[in-house]
């Protein structure tokens, strides 16, 4: 049994529950059992119909932060406003340092992180008032722990400015790649631990972080016991492709089905499943009529992940041809290139990004370069014609997962770092050195419990 620790972290996130975030839930789950208290901030509440029966197993209590500064003009300025009281200078600091970066942006996304952390600390931190006793509801918050690199770090960054709390982090793929280098890599030497989910990743935040700054590389893992194969893979019908994913650029359904109209020009026969939703789906449900695919491919909304568990039970091949877009926007390795592995079904992607640490071309699958769709047709016809091929390549990619993405193993290591830090929160941060930049602050505020510092 893990040790159980007295300390709440702060977990913050962009937006919970989320249907495609599974990953984000069950490490909450793991790190429950590993024992630590957790309380949720998030900044947006998703509103999903659907969510994984997961999120109902979490204990952690869920506390929501506006997301929008108008429909809580009043909230936002209040709570502003009374930090400002209690704490003038460090608040001064923080507030004309998000203001001259928001400008330089020409960007409001700094000064609103900013104005989310003010009111974060002031309505739901413990922070007794000098005048009188603490608040009910809030809580006594040790560290700050936050997924995704841009907005819930940005408000890690900032927390940690105006209570001397340490923050964690971990990356995972737009939030890298979009954002700016400098304000990514103060954020990068401020925190106690980052971690990110692919070692390709990790090079690029080391190469912004410079030599010094460790970023761990914690894949997302699975359930291996959740996702396992079925006794009987092969139907007796037409064999079956399955895709699933957000139906967003950088995931690369067109250029998949056009892949599959070369499929059926060559006459191979087939029924493909798309699992998802999102801005192109309409797009490819065009795109599906006039290639005349629409007896061969079905479009699917969103499923959890128990309702997936049927499409993976019967697919003979999984195809996700993940692009990189213009903007530097990409995926890390799509959780459900591993979920199609833990279930024996072999892959076939493209070779960007993080995706060939987990796809062994001709191991386990095939890789492919991006926006090639008579390649990725080629590769699907080498499966789809080798049903021994496909199967045995399917195995191997289970015992791939089972090797180094089971999410048990992965976690811990989280929850060891975690610990780590929380053991440092008593150190004095102001031996932290100065981030160089243009706006950057001269030192972190003097390290003490959050209750001190705001107290007075």
């Amino acid at each position: 049994m893990s040790k159980t620790t007295t300390k709440v972290v702060a977990v913050i996130l962009k937006g919970y529950p989320r249907l495609s975030e599974t990953f984000i839930t069950n490490e909450i789950l793991l790190l429950e059992q590993l024992g630590f208290k957790l309380h949720i901030f998030a900044l947006r509440n998703p509103g999903e119909a659907k969510i994984h029966e997961n999120v109902r197993r979490v204990q952690a209590r869920v506390t929501y932060i506006p997301d929008y500064f108008w429909p809580e003009a009043r909230a936002f300025l209040k709570a502003n406003l009374r930090l400002w009281w209690r704490r003038p200078e460090v608040y001064w600091q923080a507030f004309r340092y998000a203001a001259l970066r928001s400008l330089r942006q020409r960007s409001s996304s700094t000064i609103k992180r900013f104005a989310q952390a003010a009111y974060l600390v002031q309505n739901f931190l413990m922070l007794p008032d000098s005048k009188g006793p603490a608040r009910a509801g809030r809580v006594s918050i040790a560290h700050f722990y936050a997924h995704f690199s841009h907005g819930p770090t940005t408000v890690a960054y900032f927390a940690k400015w105006l209570t001397g709390t340490g923050y964690s982090f971990s990356a995972h793929a737009k939030d890298i790649y979009l954002q700016e280098h400098d304000f990514l890599r103060e954020k990068l030497l401020g925190a106690s631990m980052v971690t990110t989910c692919t070692a390709y990743n990790r090079n690029y935040l080391q190469q912004i972080a410079g030599p010094g700054r460790e970023v761990m590389r914690c894949y997302h893992g699975l359930d291996t016991d959740f996702f396992s194969a079925p006794v009987k893979r092969r139907s007796e019908g037409c064999p079956r492709i399955l895709s699933i994913g957000r139906f967003v650029p950088k995931k690369g359904f067109p250029t998949l089905v056009q892949a599959l109209h070369l499929l059926r020009q060559q006459g191979l026969e087939f029924h493909c499943h798309l699992i998802g939703g999102g801005e192109l789906k309409e797009q490819l449900r065009a795109q599906i009529r006039s290639l005349g695919l629409h007896d061969c491919v079905t479009l699917l909304p969103a499923l959890s992940q128990r309702e997936l568990l049927e499409y993976y039970c019967q697919a003979d091949l999984f195809a996700l041809a993940c692009e990189v877009q213009s903007d530097g926007d990409r995926d890390g390795i799509p959780n459900v290139i591993v979920e199609a592995m833990a279930m024996e079904i072999p892959v076939v992607s493209t070779d960007i990004s993080g995706i060939p640490e987990c796809v062994d071309h001709g191991v386990n699958g095939l890789l492919v370069p991006e926006k090639n769709p008579p390649a990725f047709a080629a590769a699907m016809a080498t499966l789809l014609r080798d049903p021994e091929l496909a199967q045995a390549w399917g195995r191997a990619g289970r015992e791939k997962v089972i090797r180094e993405f089971d999410s048990r193993r992965n976690v811990e290591k989280i929850g060891n770092a975690l610990r780590r830090a929380l053991g440092e929160e008593t150190a004095d941060v102001t031996t932290a050195k100065p981030v160089a930049g243009n706006h950057a602050p001269a030192a972190w505020p003097v390290k003490r419990t959050a209750a001190a510092a705001l107290a007075e």
